[in-house]
């Protein structure tokens, strides 16, 4: 992955970075250092999965604002204070980056954001709805053929439509409200996949004079 520019503006890096807590509360994304990208619900869920200080170059919480991890004292993981806001051209480039190596990991397809406020909400949902880490964010509704059916997670979405021939018909909209059409990518010898569906963002159409 291209780390040019840094994740955070050069006026907010490590160096400096104003005072503060060490971590914040909420649920975080995280740009690892093989630039995959994660979901994790808590601080404490983070600080347990990550090993070693760069692992996670770029952590994000959802206001966009970025950190990075740290040693404390006793040379165990902690969140490092709050680096300002994550850069978006960095943070697109990134999530453009991690589709094309691994596309069966990032299977919602959104339309491209306008900026940082968005990106960084749309990487939320998309990453909690791939995991299927919450399942009371909603249901997700399917029209196929004309007739309208819900289902509880994305998984369930891949079961229904499985083997199916016709998905220039079907419509999946996702608990946000997002209306995708579904598209099968056949397993390749030289990826390591067996085949996935991948979801395509239909942008909602602007009225005239937005």
């Amino acid at each position: 992955m291209d780390a040019t520019p840094a994740p955070w503006p050069e006026t907010g890096g490590a160096a400096g970075a104003a005072p503060g807590p060490s971590g914040a509360a909420g649920d975080f994304v995280v740009v690892e250092d093989s630039g995959e990208f994660d979901y994790y619900r808590s601080r404490e869920d983070l600080l347990a999965d990550l090993e070693y200080v760069g692992e996670a170059p770029c952590i994000i919480d959802r206001n966009a604002t970025s950190y990075r991890l740290e040693l404390d004292q006793n040379r165990h993981l902690q969140m490092g204070p709050p680096l300002g806001p994550v850069e978006f051209h960095w943070l697109r480039q990134a999530l453009a980056d991690a589709r094309e190596v691994h596309p069966e990991k990032h299977r919602l397809q959104r339309a491209d954001a306008v900026g940082l406020t968005e990106l960084v909400a749309g990487l939320f949902e998309t990453l909690q709805l791939e995991r299927g880490t919450d399942a009371e964010l909603g249901l997700w509704g399917l029209e196929i053929d004309g007739l309208s059916t819900r289902r509880n997670e994305l998984a369930d979405v891949d079961r229904l439509l499985a083997g199916n021939e016709q998905l220039d018909t079907v419509r999946v909209t996702d608990p946000f409200g997002h209306l995708y059409r579904p598209v099968w990518h056949p397993k390749h010898r030289h990826v390591g996949h067996a085949g996935f569906l991948s979801y395509v963002e239909i942008p909602a159409r602007r009225t005239r004079g937005q």
